[in-house]
């Protein structure tokens, strides 16, 4: 008895474990071979409804097949429609959410950009990849680099919520939009002046990083 019940676990481990391989391999390898598998699957079970509701057999066939295309059309539609949301939420302007969706009637060049920069500026702040990166141009004392704290004085304003309580994530994602969008005074974006800036910027107390906020503020509502 006990040999015969090791034997029948034994043979249902390796029948389960053949169905675990079948579905890993061929069922959920890709989306493609789901959605075959999903269509043979409703196919056999219409037809077999078809069959029992008395339908000839032609004409189930037929309806079986009709309607697992259907329900393919439906599937490639809805998995399309999450993996462009997927997509979507994979671009790095989508991580944030912008208070303009364009820069019009607003005097850009006090705001540190060119006015060439108009249409770039206006593609980021509606999560599209601008044709070339936008130079900020507002130089720091030094009148040559340019002025960290000022770009991201301008970024906070036009980030709803602003910038100044990200944490370490937002932070990188931030980072990296910066890296990607823009350059400073014709200079790619330094990592440590970037870090060392911002967080100067978000430990400025309240009255000083206000006042500092003012000047790009003013502009920024026009």
């Amino acid at each position: 008895m006990d040999a015969l019940i090791r034997k029948a676990g034994q043979i249902l481990y390796l029948l389960d474990l053949r169905i675990r391989k079948l579905r890993y391999y061929r069922i959920l390898r890709n989306h493609t071979s789901m959605i075959i598998s999903i269509g043979i699957f409703l196919t056999v079970i219409f037809l077999t409804v078809l069959w029992e509701l008395g339908y000839p057999a032609e004409k189930a066939v037929m309806y079986s097949i009709g309607l697992s295309v259907v329900f393919f059309i439906l599937l490639v539609l809805i998995g399309a429609y999450y993996e462009a949301k997927r997509l979507q939420a994979n671009e790095l302007n989508s991580c944030f959410h912008f208070t303009h969706s364009n820069m019009n009637g607003i005097v850009i060049s006090e705001l540190g950009f060119s006015e060439t920069a108009r249409e770039n500026l206006n593609l980021v702040l509606n999560n599209l990849q601008p044709k070339s990166k936008i130079d900020f141009k507002l130089v720091s004392d030094n009148r040559i680099a340019a002025d960290y704290k000022k770009v991201l004085r301008v970024i906070h304003l036009l980030i709803v919520g602003g910038i100044r309580d990200f944490k370490k994530e937002q932070k990188e994602l931030l980072f990296k939009f910066v890296e990607d969008n823009f350059t400073l005074n014709g200079s790619p974006v330094n990592r440590a002046s970037f870090n060392s800036r911002f967080s100067e910027l978000v430990n400025e107390k309240e009255l000083e990083f206000q006042t500092n906020l003012e000047p790009f503020q003013k502009t920024h509502r026009k």
